[in-house]
This record gives structure tokens, C-alpha cells and sequence, in this order.
């Protein structure tokens, strides 16, 4: 006896033209949770306006500093905060960062370390880790910047490379073997002796006391000289009026 064999579904060519993917798409599982998060439009206008597009000027690692800085103004629960990062990280991308996001399997991010893990991973690679290790490592304070100025500006390539794995005592020796000779010679004479003898803590309170007054010095020495400019270009107008 034959066995009546069910008929197959008749397909149109319709059907293999449309649409056949999750209704909902995204790379990043939202955490299932009992409490409702809201989300306010503020908010999500605040994320967006400081996307990360993965330009030449940007990095990973700074875009992540921001982000929790953001997140961390809208006054969330601490025990939210991996349920709202990964609510609103996707908004806070853009370009083909977006693009890259988008192209990860379904629901493959399952937590907040793995989003981070990936993006570090694309936006800032093993070459890109290296160069920055390098800056630090080649630290020089520069002929014609000042102390204020070459302080932020080792504090800035450090937090461009948080993974860099450098102690305190090792960063501290790096900035001082970068400096000039003449900032050496001022820091030690702030110290009443040598930089070298002080730890961790007081050379950094020393380092941020000097950092200070030299900024305070540099803004008076730039009000004075725009004084100066006021000045001779009133007195160029009176001679001109006297004329």
C-alpha cells in the first residue's frame, strides 16, 4: 500500500524575495529584568550627540571614558547601569561603527563586557596599543610648551591607553625623564631637594601645586599682553584722531 505523502507547500517567487530575518533585530541581548528602566529623550539626545564614527582623531577608549561620564549624570541605580549601557551604547554610535555593529550575529553580545571587549578588539587593535604604549614610553616635554601644558598633556596620552599597565612610580619616572632640563632644575628647587627622594603621593601633590601656579601664570601673562594690545591700539588711534 502507498504511502500518501503530504504535499509541499507551494512557494511563490514572491516568497523568496522577501524579507526572512528576526523581526527584531540586534547584535546586543538586552538583560531581561522585572524592573522598568526609563529612558527619557534627554537622554538619548545626550548620548547622541557624542557619537563615536571611528575617525582619525578619535578612539575607543576615550568614546567609553565619555559614555559612562554620560550615564553616570541620569542618576540610574548602580545595580542598572550593565542594563542601560547596553540600552543605550548603540545610540551613542554612528558611521560605519554603527554599520559594524549591526553586521554581528543576533544577540550575540550577551553581557556588557562583551560589547566592550568587541569594540576595543575592531576600533583599537593590537598596532593601535603598541603606537600608544610607544607615546608614553618616548614622552618629551617639548622646547616651547609649559609645565601646565606638558602635564595634561601626559595625563591625556595615558588615558588614551588605559590597559597600558604602568604603576605610578613608573609613570612619575617617565614624565620626569621627559622633561627639560630647567623644569627639572624648578621641580627639585619645589621640593627643597630632589624629586627622586619623594614617593608616589608627594611627588604628585608637588607636581600638581607646580602644574598650578604656572597655569595661573601663564593666564596673567596673556591678560597682560592683551592689555598691552588694547593699549597701543588706543594710543594708535589718538595719535591718529590727533593727526
Amino acid at each position: 500500500m502507498a504511502v500518501e505523502q503530504t504535499p509541499r507547500p507551494r512557494k511563490t517567487l514572491e516568497d523568496y524575495v522577501m524579507y526572512q530575518g528576526p523581526r527584531h533585530f540586534s547584535s546586543i541581548a538586552i538583560p531581561a529584568t522585572a524592573k522598568a528602566l526609563e529612558i527619557k529623550l534627554a537622554f538619548l539626545t545626550l548620548i547622541i550627540t557624542h557619537q563615536f564614527k571611528a575617525m582619525d582623531h578619535e578612539d575607543p577608549c576615550s568614546h567609553l571614558s565619555t559614555f559612562y561620564e554620560l550615564v553616570g549624570t541620569m542618576g540610574f541605580q548602580s545595580g542598572d547601569l550593565e542594563n542601560v549601557y547596553m540600552r543605550l551604547f548603540y545610540f551613542s554610535l554612528a558611521g560605519k561603527v554603527k554599520d559594524w555593529l549591526i553586521s554581528l550575529p543576533n544577540q550575540s553580545l550577551t553581557s556588557w563586557k562583551d560589547v566592550e571587549e568587541k569594540i576595543l578588539q575592531r576600533f583599537f587593535p593590537i598596532s593601535c596599543y603598541i603606537k600608544a604604549k610607544l607615546e608614553i614610553s618616548e614622552f618629551r616635554q617639548g622646547a616651547d610648551k609649559s609645565f601646565c601644558e606638558t602635564w595634561e598633556r601626559f595625563k591625556m596620552i595615558l588615558r588614551k591607553c588605559p590597559n597600558h599597565g604602568l604603576e605610578d612610580i613608573v609613570q612619575l619616572s617617565i614624565l620626569l625623564t621627559g622633561l627639560r632640563f630647567d623644569t627639572k632644575i624648578l621641580l627639585d628647587a619645589t621640593t627643597g631637594g630632589t624629586m627622586m627622594a619623594l614617593d608616589v603621593e608627594q611627588a604628585t601633590r608637588i607636581i600638581d601645586a607646580l602644574a598650578s601656579t604656572d597655569y595661573q601664570a601663564q593666564h596673567d601673562r596673556k591678560n597682560t599682553q592683551k592689555e598691552r594690545l588694547l593699549e597701543d591700539a588706543l594710543l594708535a588711534q589718538n595719535k591718529i584722531l590727533t593727526h
